[in-house]
């Protein structure tokens, strides 16, 4: 009879116990003296089971409540499942896409005092009100601040009266120090402006806060609109009017800042001009597969790629088609990138551009060790198998026995854990509930059950999974071999001239292989059957993990099975046996040739 490899530790071979509870009730307390009788670990787990709600809270709540609980917990799952139909169903609203340029002016000043901002250019035109820093080194020695007059002069002590009212500040310092070579040798003056005027400017038309600014001199309309707040709905972003004398000094586009950091004014502002912000002509959205989606302002002359070049261009996962909804909502166009270069587009129409999300491929690993030429960790492509591993390692060596070949699974392991941990927790439970029973079988007097209940809970899982190992057998059918999976481990012993003999026999250990020797000559050569051995379920684990159960009435009667090198035999001890009749009568009917092989397989490792 084979059996898949469902590894348990050595020394398990009693786990069968835990099959005893399946149907049983809890409705004793447990055993106090029982209780402290074991190690502080597996009091835990008996603890758990006494404030598990299926042995306490069920009985005790009364079904109304429990009725109204599961009721709360339905409505919070329909609550999530709720919230997670509207993020699937969310799709771009366009009225959410904010128009390009807003965000610049997220902060603004709300007054209309001075802003204490600097920014004195070297074309700065220096008027009545400003204050220049002058200091000279030389015969003469000046460091003083110096209004610019009504007049538009300065007055230098020692120096003499210079007029510089109109000029830029670059003109202004050339004049200074050409006016004191002139008069004084050696003397050398430095200009700096100290502090410009300020200037009252007006704002008009779709800003957010129009009205009359006070604003330091050197200021620009970048700075004029940021101290407003920006451009209002509706406003425009590419065609704000620069007024001085009534007369039109400058037309301002906004996008040539805000997308080419283009920062040259053609005309400062002076006091008493004015600046007007005119209404958007043709708004046009465009999402999806762009670097920068929002609302642009289209100018007369522009089309749909110098729309896609104000959106930065298309992101690196936009697909080739164009989709275009006309602004009646009632058309819906699909172009190629190439022959929507030139393509008209209307005030209200909406862009988008389809787009993918490349998944990066997860790079799968296995780990290969013993007798291959080249052991390591490797890569391998979904759909590799376990021998296109072996060839790209190299083979096995002259030594390796393939037959004893390994493979751990983690699927394999999270399988073999989860059903050992639904059996132990119900052998505690059952314990539990048994322990303090007047008919109790004698549970509490065990004086193997501490030592059993101590192996099980230190269980370990590695999870090996049966595989062909033989190349020859691979090439006649390939569907012999194995597919990889993420995380396996794989190890080629090298060939082993022994037979492992272990459980309840005398002389436990490794014997010679001789291909004369059967199952009983190794028993018989490790001392024969020792006095609580189970006869009945005698356990062969083949090198490749595969297991037989077997009487020894048979195969000491002749009928042996085949024994290959690196095989292990396996004894466990019968529980009646150990425990008496009380056991014997009470846990027969629940033992089971799956709970033996369960217990003893772990030989294998």
């Amino acid at each position: 009879m084979k059996y898949i490899n469902l590894i348990l530790p050595k020394k398990t071979s009693l786990l069968f116990l835990s099959l005893m509870v399946s149907g049983l009730t809890f409705g004793q307390e447990i055993n106090k003296d029982f209780l402290n009788s074991l190690p502080k670990s597996i009091q835990e787990d008996f603890l758990d089971t006494d404030s598990d709600e299926t042995l306490e809270d069920n009985y005790n709540e009364r079904p109304e409540t429990r009725i109204q609980k599961i009721e709360s917990g339905i409505d919070g799952i329909k609550d999530q499942l709720r919230s997670m139909e509207a993020q699937i169903n969310r799709v771009e609203d366009p009225n959410d896409m904010k128009v390009f340029g807003t965000n610049f002016f997220d902060s603004y000043q709300t007054s209309f005092s001075p802003i204490n901002q600097k920014n004195f250019s070297a074309d700065y035109v220096v008027d009545v009100g400003d204050i220049l820093s002058i200091q000279t080194l030389g015969n003469i020695s000046i460091d003083k601040k110096i209004p610019v007059s009504r007049d538009g002069s300065i007055n230098i002590p020692e120096i003499g009266i210079i007029s510089v009212a109109g000029m830029p500040f670059e003109d202004v310092i050339e004049t200074i120090e050409e006016y004191v070579a002139k008069k004084f040798i050696g003397l050398e003056v430095f200009v700096n402006l100290d502090l410009a005027r300020d200037m009252s400017i007006l704002l008009v038309g779709n800003a957010e806060n129009p009205g009359i600014y006070t604003l330091p001199g050197g200021s620009n309309i970048l700075s004029l609109l940021h101290a407003a707040g920006g451009i209002a709905e509706g406003g425009s972003y590419r065609s704000i009017i620069h007024k001085r004398n009534n007369k039109i000094v400058q037309e301002l586009d906004l996008y040539d800042i805000l997308i080419d950091g283009d920062l040259l004014f053609s005309s400062p502002l002076r006091s008493g001009d004015s600046v007007i912000v005119g209404p958007a002509k043709r708004m046009v959205l465009i999402s999806g597969g762009i670097n920068f989606p929002a609302s642009y302002e289209l100018k007369d002359d522009e089309k749909f790629i110098d729309l896609v070049n104000l959106a930065q261009g298309y992101s690196l996962s936009a697909t080739n088609d164009v989709l275009i909804v006309r602004a009646s909502g009632e058309e819906t166009l699909r172009f190629s990138k190439d022959e929507s270069l030139d393509l008209e587009l209307n005030h209200g129409d909406s862009i988008k551009i389809p787009l993918f999300s490349p998944i990066t491929q997860k790079t799968f690993t296995v780990k290969l060790e013993g007798a291959i030429k080249k052991p390591g960790l490797y890569s391998f492509a979904n759909g590799e198998t376990l021998h296109d591993l072996i060839d790209q390692a190299g083979g096995y060596v002259e030594t390796s026995y393939p037959y004893g070949g390994i493979l751990y699974r983690k699927k394999v392991a999270e399988m073999q854990e989860e059903t050992f941990n639904k059996t132990y927790n119900e052998l505690i439970n059952f314990l539990a509930a048994n322990s303090g029973s007047s008919g109790s079988i004698g549970i509490s007097n065990s004086q193997n059950l501490q030592i059993i209940l101590a192996e099980l809970k230190a269980s370990k899982f590695k999870g090996r999974l049966s595989a062909e190992f033989s190349k020859r057998k691979v090439a006649q059918d390939p569907s012999l071999d194995t597919v990889l999976a993420d995380g396996d481990e794989i190890y080629i012993p090298y060939f082993t001239s022994d037979v492992f003999v272990s459980g309840d026999v005398l002389n436990p250990g490794g014997r010679r292989y001789s291909s004369d020797l059967k199952l009983s000559d190794y028993i018989n050569q490790s001392g024969g059957l020792g006095r609580f051995a189970d006869e009945d379920r005698i356990v062969v684990i083949k090198p490749d993990g595969d297991a037989e159960v077997l009487k020894a009435k048979l195969f000491f009667a002749g009928s042996d099975p085949e024994i290959s090198p690196g095989t292990t035999i396996f004894v466990p001890r019968e529980i009646g046996k150990l425990e008496g009749i009380a056991f014997t009568a009470t846990l027969a009917p629940i033992v089971s040739s799956l709970a033996l092989s369960l217990a003893s397989l772990n030989s294998i490792n």
